[in-house]
């Protein structure tokens, strides 16, 4: 398997990059870098190697499973001659060679090592590197320190180590790494664990298939986002809930290989109360002759020190779990267990009690955490101890909707289905309807509009007439409304919505409403009551500290309202509402009002803002709708950046999103996606393939939805060079029509036709009609389109200052706009320009023409020119012939007050 690409080190190697950068200024440099064991030291470290490309390189490394001593230089230097001055006697025994024995002063193996590295680096520069510092041998680490100590050493030293507190020779490792800390141009690195954004990239690249943010995000809780273990449990095929293999259990508990029994017993008694540790607690069930194990156990990393103590990762703990026997468990989970009770902790109550059995218990307590849990935004916990509770009581409806309710916001939409079609089937009527509402909503997030309505009119048909359920069912309604876009039928359900909500004093569902309606308001025109509205939900959404409504209100408020406002105030908006949505929010409700960022973007024509927005959401973003629009935006945008591989890696994921969805405005995002990488890189038979994909990917009716979209598909056909009665025909399938050209988009499509078959009168008459495009809210990157085809026909009718002037306003709308359309444009213009008559004037009848432009009659001219009058006259004529101009007044102002005029300069 080849090695993936480094991952979540973005900022880390430049640095090592810089420092190397810096080592012509003198040196020594010194980097360290420091983290856990499996964190990727040595990955970075090689990846630096590869970035500073050294003429010189002594890379050493330690040894695991005992050191001699000189380990670092005898690894370092195995392949390097010894230099003259250095005495061969004392080289062999830094290379651990056969030697006679020696007896040196003390001090002068040191002198002498620190001698051959200079003498090996010279006037550099050399890079030397040490990797698993923490495990050299004492001789190894006064070298180094030494060597950061020197001056003028034309080195840069760069040293991989954990914590000197679990080095061979902790001592000596911390004033060695002390000292590199010290020297005098010194870079300090601290790797930390990977995210669970970054944990599912490296998911998607050891086995090329992207992993859902749900199991991304267990990954990651498992592996503490060590990249070892993630790239281990990968390796393994094991399942993020899967039992952890034999091997690599016994890898995780190999940190206590030749401990004695009583540091074994501790690390199975913490393994039992969970992740994190009370120490306290700890002491009460492992007895004060294990708990006096625990520095032991700190020392080798098996726990570390975090409110009391914690393993390091899930699989530590549940490595050392698997080895207690059933009498140990039972006695001390009985034990734990009763210290839970004793302080009231409803979460170890219920592993505990569920451990040995007393299932009501667990339930009970389980309800009771995973409430809290749900509460305070903690989704995964909730989950977790649902599920757990649910073990002993499979159909408990409200251990069902807990568990639903935390895996949906969460994002792990499998496991809420199912908890919630549990729920549907054993609950009672309230029950069962406010499981057909949660599937409702479910079904929109996977991009089911049918099953949401279906489950929307099931909840309905449970609710009692005027009953609080009734009230959430009214809700409901407005919201599937506002997605369906029936903006009249909103306001309707939301004022047979509201008395019911009143009724029953419910504050959540009252701004819910008010979001239906504000959202609706501004659709039907009443802009200003609609803001009004919206501000007002957000000021007491976020007072009352409902983010699911703060959230809601902010992400529709920016879907409707930045394409009203100017630049500078849109983006202000925008980043007041994620600051109001706040870190948590975002997490989980951010794709939304992201997209409306990446939307913003690309309406003032900055591609790499859009790029960003897209590209950094759509990799972790857990709603499976949300995350197949903002792919098939992100692979748009690559195209458009000239980035086959992201695009083309984004359709496939966009692809395997899809299926079962009937949304079409998020299916025909794909296919969209495919049209533009066929029009790109491939050939008409590729991007006739991918109409006929499109065309089929949803009904007529659904394409009519989205109108514009099949009109931009048909448009890159055409650019592509499709047959014109292709495209044609593709449009009647998907709207049933030939759109007239009577909107700018429409207009747009047929100016790309007109030109394609040879009717540039027709190119340029239609400007006119698309004029809207000009100062309309049509994207930049299409109004560039418009005006390039205006150049494109006016340059072929013989009006190249006409050209000239589309092409220039195309490149100024594409000045952030990087990538192949610019570059069209740009070359458009390159051809525009060699066309100018300009082009074939002589020096001298350039000077002539300059001449006449500032007003000078020939008798001037030719005595500014020093040339005869005649000889003027002569000039004068050919110029007007060239420029196919009547009068010299004529030729200067229309060619050299023109578009052309920098040519003169």
């Amino acid at each position: 398997m080849t090695s993936p690409p480094l991952i979540g080190r973005d900022t880390v190697l430049p640095r090592i990059q810089d420092a190397w950068e810096r080592l012509a200024a003198g040196g020594p440099v010194a980097v360290t870098v420091t983290g856990e064991a499996g964190i990727g030291k040595t990955r970075l470290l090689r990846e630096a190697v590869a970035a500073t490309r050294p003429s010189l390189l002594l890379y050493g490394t330690a040894r695991a499973d005992g050191a001699a001593p000189h380990d670092w230089f005898a690894s370092a230097a195995a392949e390097t001659e010894r230099p003259e001055a250095i005495d061969e006697r004392v080289w062999r025994v830094l290379r651990q060679e056969r030697a006679e024995a020696l007896l040196i002063p003390d001090g002068a193996m040191l002198r002498t090592a620190v001698a051959a590295v200079r003498r090996l680096a010279g006037a550099g520069p050399a890079l030397l590197v040490a990797d698993d510092l923490h495990w050299l041998d004492l001789e190894s680490l006064t070298l180094w320190a030494e060597l950061a100590a020197a001056r003028d050493l034309p080195v840069m030293l760069l040293a991989a180590s954990r914590d000197a507190e679990e080095a061979r020779h902790p001592a000596a490792a911390a004033r060695t790494l002390a000292r590199l800390a010290a020297a005098p141009d010194a870079t300090g690195i601290r790797l930390a664990p990977l995210d669970g954004a970054q944990t599912g990239e490296l998911i998607r690249a050891r086995t090329g298939s992207a992993a859902d943010p749900a199991r991304a995000r267990a990954v990651h809780r498992r592996t503490g986002g060590n990249p070892f273990w993630i790239n281990e449990l990968i390796d393994a095929r094991a399942g993020h809930d899967a039992p952890l293999p034999g091997h690599l259990a016994a890898l995780v508990r190999s940190r206590l290989a030749g401990a004695d029994q009583r540091a074994w017993a501790l690390a199975r008694a913490a393994a039992l109360l969970g992740e994190r540790v009370d120490l306290d607690v700890l002491l009460s069930v492992a007895g004060p002759e294990a708990f006096a194990s625990l520095p032991e156990l700190l020392a080798a990393g098996v726990l570390v020190h975090g409110e009391g103590a914690r393993f390091p990762h899930a699989l530590m703990r549940e490595a050392f779990a698997a080895t207690t026997l059933p009498e140990e468990s039972e006695r001390l989970h009985r034990k734990a267990l009763a210290a839970a009770l004793e302080r009231g902790d409803d979460a170890a109550v219920t592993v505990h009690a569920g451990a040995v059995g007393e299932g009501e218990l667990a339930v009970e307590a389980a309800m009771r955490t995973a409430a809290r849990e749900l509460d305070a935004w903690l989704h995964e916990s909730a989950q977790r101890t649902a599920e757990l509770g649910l073990k002993w009581a499979p159909d408990h409806p409200g251990l069902l909707d807990l568990a639903g309710r935390a895996a949906k916001q969460g994002g792990d939409f499998a496991s809420a289905r199912r908890h919630l079609d549990n729920l549907a089937a054993v609950g009672d009527r309230r029950e069962q309807c406010l499981a057909h509402l949660q599937l409702a909503d479910l079904n929109w997030h996977e991009g089911r509009a049918a099953d949401q309505w279906r489950s929307q009119e099931r909840a309905e048909a449970l609710a009692e007439p005027g009953s609080l359920e009734h009230a959430r069912c009214a809700t409901g309604r407005t919201i599937l409304l506002v997605r369906s876009e029936s903006d009249a039928a909103v306001i309707d359900a939301c004022d047979a919505a509201e008395p019911l909500i009143a009724r029953h004093g419910l504050a959540g569902q009252r701004r819910a409403v008010a979001i239906s309606r504000a959202t609706a308001l501004y659709r039907l025109g009443d802009k200003e009551t609609s803001v009004a509205v919206f501000r007002e939900v957000w000021r007491e959404a976020a007072a009352a500290g409902d983010v699911r409504k703060l959230a809601r209100t902010v992400n529709n408020l920016l879907a409707v309202h930045l394409g009203d406002l100017p630049e500078a105030e849109a983006w202000r908006l925008y980043a007041e509402g994620v600051s109001a949505v706040g870190e948590l929010g975002m997490a989980v409700w951010g794709g939304k009002i992201q997209r409306s960022g990446v939307d913003t973007a690309l309406r003032f024509g900055d591609l790499e803002r859009a790029w960003e927005l897209a590209w950094s959401r759509c990799r972790d973003e857990p709603d499976p709708h949300e995350r197949a629009v903002l792919t098939a935006k992100a692979g748009l945008l690559a195209a458009e950046r000239d980035d086959r591989e992201v695009a083309e890696s984004c359709l496939r994921e966009g692809l395997a999103l899809i299926p079962g969805m009937d949304q079409g405005w998020v299916v025909t995002y794909q296919h969209w996606l495919a049209v533009a990488i066929a029009a790109r890189w491939g050939d008409r038979a590729d991007v006739a393939a991918a109409l006929d994909g499109y065309e089929a990917s949803v009904p007529l009716e659904l394409h009519r939805l989205r109108r514009y979209r099949v009109v931009e598909v048909a448009r890159m056909a055409v650019d592509r060079g499709v047959d014109a009665a292709a495209v044609q025909r593709f449009l009647i399938a998907s709207l049933g029509e030939v759109p007239v050209p009577d909107s700018a988009d429409e207009a747009r499509l047929h100016m790309a036709m007109r030109l394609s078959t040879g009717d540039f009168e027709g190119v340029v008459r239609l400007l006119g009609v698309e004029s809207g495009a000009l100062t309309g809210t049509v994207l930049p990157a299409y109004r560039a389109e418009t005006l390039r085809y205006a150049a494109e026909a006016r340059l072929r009718l013989g009006d190249p200052e006409g050209a000239a002037e589309h092409a220039t306003a195309a490149l100024k709308l594409l000045e952030r706009w990087p990538g192949h359309r610019r570059d069209r444009v740009a070359g458009l213009l390159g051809r525009v320009r060699d066309s100018s008559p300009l082009q074939s004037l002589t020096r001298r009848e350039t000077e002539v023409l300059q001449a006449a432009a500032r007003g000078l009659p020939n008798r001037r001219i030719a005595a500014e020119l020093g040339i005869s009058q005649r000889t003027v006259e002569v000039h004068m004529s050919r110029i007007l012939t060239k420029t196919r101009a009547q009068t010299r007044t004529e030729a200067a102002t229309k060619w050299l007050a023109g578009p052309f005029a920098r040519q003169m300069e």
